[in-house]
């Protein structure tokens, strides 16, 4: 049985002064985080909660120390915690609750926090915790549909804590700021990799570009973790102004990042890595090394340490660089199941190998590209059309601020493309000039035939494309087309 120390306990005795979380005017060493999580776990002691009961975490978005507290005094004293986002209706927490067999639900904050003048103990006692032991249920983003439970362990969350520190480094100085959601798995693994390192996260509850951009420049961010339409808005808001030299990194995932995002983050001296991961592999599997940056920005890197990435074919069959097909991902960040749905895990894991559902592709030097989800891709009278690609012809257009391309049913002919644009501030936008812009570079039956100017994309909490949800909207307008 391989075991690890509680991170909150040993860095309270190895280091209690160093700081361990920041938000807003307050500001916690890991002495002071000790303190509030032995208050907090005593408190679920005195509730009467037994060792491995599941007890979901539905804590407002402001709430961030009281989150931090809650998850590390739940995994002291044994239960699971299940994090619940705080933007859901009441009818899809009980939903949520109920799939998760929910013990208990933590809907304000569980027990008042030490007082920053408590006398602390000469030396915090160390805690064990199993790392096959189950550490959280996190549920997707649930772009493509219902989310889907994972069970990620402590192991998990440790493995994915070194494989990164092994492509980024650590720094005793390090400050890594969360602007994504605590109760999805690219907020959660900051908390969890910012312990086990023993060092810094800056919590912010809510992205905003103009704060972003003062803590990186003010409050001594070495490392940040953005989605695509964040940093495209940190750069709005930056303007010309160069990024400092103590910032280190911007990890950029959930979504496919355009080239020409990342190249603009270049030129302001920001070095943003495309990253590859999802709540399965308790986060990052590929990310883009700074070795190699500002190389290859049309990839995502190579596999990180610790973690195998084959491309196969329909028949199973591991492909080398340049030929397309499906992702599987293996190694010790990696879920083992779903929780609650047992014929979903036994066609997604496979003798620990994970069935992502995304197509990608090898570079010549190994890195990744991650094109489109299998229930993405088109296929227009028997030739495949990737939405990515399409969408990478119409981001260019200057009339386009976002844009997101599905494949709708379009019976013997297989599918039609449709495009969904949010225009530029006073831009006007037509099917034929986008038609006209983009077959510069697509053949004619890549082009799409049907547009949908909207004000706004849909996105889940984390700031991923809702997908699904698009699709389904114009599949229904589609219908009522047809039935009129």
């Amino acid at each position: 049985m391989s075991v690890t120390w509680d991170p909150v306990s040993f860095w309270a005795r190895v280091s209690p002064d160093r700081m361990a979380l920041r938000s807003g005017d307050e500001v916690w060493t890991y002495g002071r985080l000790e303190e509030a999580v032995s208050e907090a776990a005593a408190s679920f002691f005195e509730q009467g909660l037994v060792s491995g009961e599941h007890v979901s975490v539905e804590l407002g978005a402001e709430e961030g120390l009281h989150v931090a507290t809650t998850l590390h005094a739940l995994h002291r004293v044994g239960l699971l915690p299940v994090p619940l986002g705080p933007a859901l209706t009441e009818p899809e927490r009980v939903a949520l609750r109920q799939r998760a067999q929910v013990d208990l639900a933590l809907t304000a904050t569980p027990a008042a926090t030490a007082p920053a003048q408590a006398r602390r103990a000469a030396e915090p006692p160390l805690f064990e915790r199993r790392l096959d032991a189950p550490a959280a249920i996190l549920f997707t983003s649930g772009t493509q549909g219902a989310p889907r439970a994972v069970v990620l362990t402590h192991g998990n969350f440790l493995w994915s804590a070194l494989a990164s520190a092994r492509n980024l480094g650590v720094r005793a100085d390090d400050v890594w700021l969360s602007c994504l959601p605590l109760h999805h798995v690219g907020g959660l693994s900051i908390l969890t990799r910012s312990a086990a390192y023993g060092t810094a996260a800056l919590l912010h509850g809510r992205f905003d570009a103009g704060a972003v951009n003062r803590a990186i420049d003010q409050e001594g961010v070495t490392l940040v973790s953005l989605v695509p339409p964040m940093l495209e808005r940190l750069l709005e808001a930056r303007g010309a102004s160069p990024f400092p030299d103590s910032l280190r990194a911007a990890l950029v995932g959930g979504g496919p990042a355009p080239a020409a995002l990342l190249r603009a983050a270049w030129d302001r001296g920001l070095r943003a890595l495309p990253t590859y991961g999802m709540t399965e592999t308790a986060s990052q599997v590929t990310t883009l090394s700074p070795r190699d940056w500002p190389d290859a920005l049309d990839t995502v890197g190579r596999p990180l340490p610790f973690a195998s990435v084959e491309i196969r074919d329909t028949d199973g069959r591991a492909l080398g660089p340049g030929i397309e097909g499906e992702i599987f991902v293996r190694g010790p960040m990696v879920a083992e199941a779903y929780f609650d749905d047992p014929d979903r895990g036994e066609s997604s894991f496979d003798r620990r190998w994970f069935r992502t559902g995304d197509f990608g592709v090898w570079d010549a030097a190994g890195r990744l590209r991650v094109l489109d989800r299998r229930e993405d891709r088109a296929v227009v009278g028997g030739l495949n059309v990737s939405p990515a690609e399409v969408e990478e012809a119409l981001r260019s257009h200057p009339s386009v601020a976002e844009v997101c391309v599905v494949a709708l049913p379009a019976g013997s002919w297989g599918h039609e493309v449709a495009a969904v644009v949010v225009r530029r501030p006073g831009a006007e936008v037509t099917l034929e000039g986008l038609r006209e812009h983009a077959g510069r570079t697509l053949a004619p039956y890549k082009l799409p035939r049907r547009l949908h100017v909207v004000e706004r994309l849909p996105r889940s909490g984390a700031g991923k494309l809702l997908r699904g949800e698009i699709r389904s909207r114009l599949a229904e307008e589609m219908a009522q087309e047809n039935r009129a």
